[in-house]
C-alpha cells in the first residue's frame, strides 16, 4: 500500500476550515520582516524562511535538549501558502463574521509566510511558560522577526499583566496587536491602527523608526519578567530524577529516547478499563522477567502523577516484599511506568489492527528521506537542510543518483546526524515502532540497541503513523 506524501502542514494549525483550538495547548508563530516588507519576492522569502527554520530549531535545542516535555516537544513548521488552507495564526475578530467562541464562520484570510508550532502542556503549565521564554530568546537572537504566542484563553500574556496594561487595551481590540520582538513585548497602538489586520501590524512593526512607538509599558514588562525571568534555570529545576526498577526492555527504550517517558506517564494516568486489561497481562514488556534498577528523568508533574495514583501491581509483575520499603517504592514506581508502556503499546497495536494497517507502508528510506522524522514534530528540517546546500551549490550541478552526488549526500547526511537539529527535534510519538521493526527480537533485549537503528525505526514508523492520521 503506497503512502501519501508527507508535508509540512500540521492539521491543527492549518485546515480547510478554521479548527476549534484544543485545550491546554500553547500556539506560536514567527513572522520574518522580509515577508511583510517584500511580499512579492516569494522565492527569496521561501529560501530565507527555510534557513530561519533550521537555524531556530538548532538554537532552541541548546535550551531544550535535556528538557522532558509533558506531552509533546517544542516543534516548528513552515506555514503552507495555499488559498485552500486557513491558518489559525491569523487572529480573527467576531465583528468580521466570526462566532463569539473564536471559531470562524466565514474565514478567508491568509497569514504572511511564517513559521508556526504548538505544544500541548496538559497539567504542566511550566511547559507553556518555557515556550514563552523560548520565544523571547528567539526574538533576541533573530532581531528581524515578530512573534505571536497565544493559547485557548487568547492573549494570555496580557492576562498575566492585566493590572499593568494601558487603559485602551481591551479584549475586544487586542487582536493582531500583541507581539514579541527583540526580546520585548510590543503593543501596536490603537491611535495608529484602529482595527489592524495581521499584515498591517507586521508592516507597522518592521517599518517603525523607533520601537518606543510600540514597546509595552515597563510595568507590563516587569509583570512578564517575573514569570519568564526564572528560565532556563526553572526548566532545569522542573526536571526530577528518581530511581526505579524496570523491565530491561523499558530501560533500553528510555536510555535511547528519554522523552518517551511522557507517553508512558500519559498512558498510565489516563488509563481506562480496556487499557488496564493489557496491563494485567504485560505480554510485551515483561516477557523474560529480567529487571534492572535505573535512574529515570521526568518532570515533577509526571512524578506527581505517578506517585499519587493508587494502583495494584498485576499478578504477573514481580514485586519485592512490602517490608523492604525502599526497594518496594522503586519497584512500584517502575511498575507504573512499565504498565504505562504496555497500555500505550497495546492500544497502538489494536488501532493498527483495527484500521487494517497490517502491512508496512511503502516509503523509500534508502534515498536519505528523513521527512518522516521531521514529520513527527510537523517540520521538514532535513529537506530545508538539503535546500540550503543546493542554494550554496554544494552538489556542484551533479546528477542525482551519480556516484559523486551520492558521496556528497552521504557526507551531508553524516553531518546532519551529528547536529543537535537532528538529535533533538525528533518526537517519539508512538510506541508502535517497537513492533514495526521488531527492535526487541528478544523481550529481554540481549544486545544493546544501536542509536542509528532506533532513529531509523522511529523515522519509518512515524511515516506510517503520520500518513494514517492525515489520510
Amino acid at each position: 500500500m503506497a503512502g501519501k506524501a508527507i508535508s509540512d502542514e500540521n492539521p491543527l494549525l492549518c485546515a480547510s476550515e478554521r479548527p476549534r483550538l484544543p485545550e491546554d495547548t500553547v500556539f506560536y508563530a514567527i513572522f520574518p520582516d522580509q515577508a511583510s516588507q517584500h511580499p512579492a519576492d516569494q522565492e527569496a522569502i521561501s529560501v530565507s524562511l527555510k534557513e530561519l527554520h533550521v537555524g531556530i530549531l538548532d538554537y532552541v535545542a541548546s535550551y531544550s535538549m535535556d528538557y522532558i516535555w509533558q506531552h509533546e516537544p517544542f516543534n516548528l513548521a513552515v506555514s503552507p501558502q495555499s488559498p485552500n488552507k486557513a491558518c489559525i495564526c491569523v487572529s480573527l475578530n467576531p465583528k468580521n463574521g466570526d462566532s463569539e467562541d473564536g471559531n470562524a464562520r466565514n474565514y478567508d484570510g491568509l497569514a504572511p509566510p511564517h513559521l508556526h508550532g504548538k505544544v500541548r502542556y496538559g497539567d504542566n503549565v511550566e511547559d507553556e511558560w518555557f515556550v514563552v521564554f523560548l520565544m523571547y530568546v528567539i526574538s533576541t537572537r533573530y532581531s528581524s522577526v515578530s512573534i505571536r504566542v497565544w493559547d485557548t484563553d487568547g492573549e494570555f500574556l496580557l492576562i498575566e499583566a492585566a493590572f499593568s496594561l494601558p487603559r485602551w487595551v481591551k479584549p475586544e481590540n487586542s487582536s493582531n496587536r500583541v507581539f514579541i520582538r527583540q526580546g520585548k513585548l510590543h503593543l501596536v497602538p490603537e491611535q495608529w491602527l484602529p482595527s489592524p489586520t495581521l499584515s498591517d501590524s507586521l508592516r507597522f512593526l518592521s517599518s517603525s523608526s523607533s520601537d518606543s512607538e510600540t514597546r509595552a509599558p515597563n510595568a507590563v514588562e516587569a509583570a512578564l519578567e517575573r514569570r519568564i525571568g526564572v528560565y532556563p534555570e526553572r526548566a532545569r529545576e522542573n526536571m526530577h530524577r528518581t530511581r526505579c526498577r524496570l523491565p530491561v526492555a523499558v530501560a533500553q527504550v528510555l536510555k535511547h529516547e528519554p522523552q518517551i517517558i511522557s507517553l508512558a506517564v500519559e498512558g498510565f494516568y489516563d488509563r481506562d478499563i480496556d487499557s488496564m486489561k493489557f496491563a494485567s497481562r504485560m505480554e510485551k514488556f515483561l516477557s523474560g522477567g529480567e529487571m534492572v534498577n535505573v535512574s529515570v528523568r521526568m518532570s515533577r508533574a509526571m512524578y506527581a502523577q505517578l506517585v499519587q495514583q493508587v494502583f495494584q501491581a498485576p499478578k504477573c509483575y514481580p514485586m519485592p516484599p512490602l517490608s523492604d520499603i525502599e526497594s518496594f517504592r522503586e519497584a512500584e514506581l517502575g511498575m507504573k511506568i512499565a504498565c504505562g508502556f504496555e497500555m500505550m503499546y497495546q492500544q497502538r497495536r489494536q488501532y493498527e489492527l483495527g484500521s487494517g494497517d497490517g502491512q508496512r507502508l511503502e516509503h523509500s528510506v534508502s534515498g536519505h528521506s528523513f521527512s518522516g522524522v521531521e514529520g513527527l514534530v510537523g517540520v521538514n528540517a532535513w529537506e530545508a537542510f538539503v535546500n540550503s546546500l543546493n542554494s550554496k551549490c554544494y552538489f556542484r550541478g551533479l546528477l542525482p543518483g551519480s556516484k559523486e552526488y551520492q558521496r556528497l549526500m552521504d557526507e551531508a547526511l553524516d553531518y546532519y546526524r551529528k547536529t543537535s537539529l537532528f538529535s533533538k527535534t525528533r518526537k517519539p510519538i508512538v510506541l508502535s515502532w517497537i513492533a514495526g521493526f521488531q527492535m526487541f527480537k528478544s523481550h529481554a533485549v540481549a544486545e544493546p540497541l544501536k542509536l542509528e537503528d532506533l532513529c531509523l525505526a522511529v523515522c519509518v514508523v512515524a511515516i506510517r503513523y503520520t500518513c494514517r492520521c492525515r489520510g
